[in-house]
């Protein structure tokens, strides 16, 4: 019985945070326990539960005497977060330059080949999770899949702003995969230097591109600053 109710808690928890991280639930919109609850056919008591574990994530604002809702996506934690990733990943894939297998590159090509078709279809819950699992690939190529998994708090900002990119006409999701064929393809040659000139300028995609995010979005956004809302890569 306790491994049951642990196990609602825990779907309820990541249901819960996918659909905010998917952008199901939208920031700024006012939700309740008993609406989400029978949208995912669960209690009451693990969505409370869910409710306060996602608080904590910084995910939902509880204001007393007024209710809960999805909180707006922090550009200065997001910001923190790219920053920090960028600084990291560089070094994760240049390990997984020098690990990198016949196999680990053809399963990737798969990949590329998949978000390809998510492009197509127009589908962006697939091609964000599939996005997610190309670059965790190489965190665990180079047997770092444990610091991937650390930076997963960290970029939850990040990642809502990634997700909502996706819904910008004019930023064209060819981009993005362009950049991973072009990724996977110096990583595989062993180029080191373009390992890192690659993996810098796509994860510096998002100081580019959040002009046109804040202007698409204004109410989705909290901690703007004025360089945000320029064209400058800072």
């Amino acid at each position: 019985m306790q491994q049951m109710t642990k196990n609602m808690r825990n779907e309820a928890y990541s249901e819960l945070r996918y659909r905010i991280m998917h952008n199901k639930f939208i920031p700024g919109q006012k939700i309740s326990e008993k609406t989400i609850s029978e949208e995912l056919g669960i209690g009451r008591t693990p969505v409370r539960e869910a409710i306060i574990r996602i608080e904590r994530d910084g995910l939902i604002d509880v204001i007393p005497q007024s209710g809960t809702y999805i909180s707006q996506i922090d550009m200065e934690k997001a910001k923190d977060a790219r920053f920090v990733r960028q600084n990291v990943e560089v070094e994760i894939m240049l390990e997984a330059t020098a690990k990198m297998t016949d196999a680990a590159y053809r399963e990737q090509k798969v990949n590329l080949r998949e978000q390809a078709v998510a492009i197509q279809k127009e589908d962006p819950d697939t091609f964000f999770d599939l996005d997610e699992a190309f670059h965790r690939q190489f965190y665990m190529i180079a047997d770092r899949d444990n610091i991937w998994d650390w930076l997963q708090t960290v970029n939850m900002q990040l990642n809502r702003f990634r997700w909502i990119r996706l819904k910008v006409n004019g930023l064209n999701w060819q981009t993005i995969l362009q950049q991973h064929e072009s990724l996977l393809d110096v990583v595989y040659r062993r180029d080191l230097e373009d390992v890192r000139f690659q993996t810098t300028a796509h994860l510096r995609l998002m100081l580019q591109e959040r002009k046109y995010l804040l202007d698409k979005f204004p109410g989705y956004f909290m901690n703007v600053s004025p360089s945000d809302k320029t064209d400058l890569d800072i």
